[in-house]
C-alpha cells in the first residue's frame, strides 16, 4: 500500500537582507479540468478531521489509524456520491507526499476506500518526486512550492484525484497537469476537506495554484 518517495531538495540563493527570491514559475501546460474544479468534499474546515482521535497517527503514517479515521468519517461522503450517480470504472489517484512528521497515510487509504465502494481501481504507479511541505505553510509558500510527479499514466484513463485536505489546490492541479500531459483524463476530485475560500480547485487558467 505504501509507495516509495523520491525526494528532491532544491537550494536557492539568498537575496539581500537574508530573504529568499521567488522561484521563476512556469505555467502548467494543461489547466485544471472544469469537471474537477468543484471537488466533492465532506467538510469546509479541517476542525472535525483534526478532532478525530486517529488523526495525528494517520497523518504521521499509520495505515491502521488512517483506516479507522476513514471508516468513521467517509461513509456520508460515499453515500452522497452514490446518490449522485458517480461514474464507475475510474482510477483513484492520491498524491503521495511526505509531511513534516512522516508520510501522510490518509489520502491513499481514502483512495482505497473509494475504489472499493465506487467500483474502480487504485493507481499504484504515480508518485510525487519533489519534497513539498504544504502542511503549516502560508499561501505564498504554497504558491512557490510546486509538486512534481512521475509514473505510468493509463492512456485515456479516467482519473479521480483524491486527497485529505486541499486549500489552494496546487498539488492536485500539478497532479492533474501531469496526468493530462501523459494522455490521461481527469474527471473529478474527492477530498475530505475543501478549505479554500472559493470551494474550487486550481481555477481554469494556466499557472494558477
Amino acid at each position: 500500500m505504501r509507495k516509495s518517495i523520491h525526494l528532491l531538495i532544491l537550494k536557492r540563493p539568498r537575496w539581500r537582507h537574508g530573504r529568499l527570491p521567488l522561484e521563476v514559475r512556469q505555467d502548467r501546460e494543461y489547466p485544471f479540468p472544469g469537471s474537477a474544479g468543484s471537488p466533492h468534499f465532506l467538510y469546509r474546515s479541517d476542525a472535525e478531521l483534526k478532532a478525530h482521535p486517529s488523526y495525528k497517527a494517520a497523518k504521521a503514517g499509520s495505515t491502521d489509524a488512517a483506516i479507522q479515521l476513514i471508516v468513521d468519517l467517509a461513509p456520508p461522503l460515499v453515500a452522497r456520491l452514490l446518490d449522485e450517480g458517480f461514474p464507475s470504472s475510474c482510477i483513484f489517484v492520491a498524491p503521495q507526499a511526505r509531511e513534516a512528521e512522516g508520510e501522510n497515510a490518509i489520502p491513499q487509504v481514502l483512495a482505497m476506500y473509494l475504489h472499493h465502494d465506487l467500483d474502480g481501481a487504485v493507481d499504484e504507479s504515480i508518485v510525487q518526486t519533489t519534497k513539498v511541505f504544504h502542511t503549516g505553510t502560508d499561501p505564498m509558500e504554497r504558491m512557490n512550492l510546486r509538486a512534481r510527479f512521475s509514473g505510468y499514466v493509463v492512456p485515456g484513463g479516467r482519473y479521480v484525484l483524491v486527497d485529505d485536505v486541499t486549500t489552494m489546490g496546487g498539488t492536485l492541479a500539478e497532479l492533474a497537469n501531469y496526468i493530462q500531459s501523459h494522455h490521461g483524463g481527469v474527471i473529478a476530485a474527492i477530498v475530505l476537506v475543501c478549505a479554500g475560500r472559493s470551494g474550487r480547485l486550481g481555477g481554469t487558467q494556466k499557472g494558477n495554484s
